[in-house]
């Protein structure tokens, strides 16, 4: 039984150490036996299928809605609303895919919409329509880097934290000669 114990507490550093350093998810993955593996595959296989599913019926929408403006009276209002509804699709699609970059871990950035915004704003794209993600970074580099998570002990409580005390208040207090 002492044994465990020492055990346990020799083990317990290399956790916390291992814990303190973000990991891989497929590195994770990878090194899970096969059973953890086919069950998330299983898991995974339905959601993947579903994106796979949307992303088809997107694609096909888009081609009929060219179909139509090509088919429609040049000039018509009905051309007009077509072309309208296209580059709205278009528009949605190029927001879509830049957000989804932007929360690429190697990305780093922050605040995905308020980079979109930067974005578009300057034109902030490569020939190929991609993000120039160097330029938006050297516009606004407070947009990157790691997530800092906001901490305060009273959160949730309703009343924060505890007014601070010294130890000369708390001395003071129980001599009787303070508040």
């Amino acid at each position: 039984m002492p044994e465990q114990i020492i055990n346990n507490q020799t083990e317990q550093p290399a956790q916390t150490e291992a814990q303190g350093q973000p990991i891989n998810f497929d590195d994770f993955l990878g090194g899970q036996d096969e059973r953890v593996k086919a069950a998330y595959e299983a898991h995974v296989s339905g959601l993947k299928n579903t994106v796979k599913a949307t992303r088809e019926e997107r694609d096909n929408l888009a081609a009929q809605l060219r179909d139509a403006v090509k088919k429609a009276e040049k000039g018509s209002e009905l051309e007009t609303q077509l072309t309208e509804t296209l580059s709205r699709l278009e528009a949605t699609e190029k927001r879509l895919a830049f957000l989804d970059e932007a929360n690429k871990p190697e990305i780093g950035c922050r605040n995905p919409k308020a980079a979109y915004a930067l974005a578009q704003a300057g034109n902030l794209y490569d020939r190929q329509g991609r993000p120039d993600w160097t330029a938006i970074r050297a516009e606004a580099p407070e947009l990157f880097g790691v997530k800092v998570a906001e901490a305060n002990a009273g959160s949730g409580t309703g009343a924060g934290l505890p007014p601070k005390q010294s130890m000369d208040t708390l001395i003071r207090r129980a001599a009787g000669r303070g508040q």
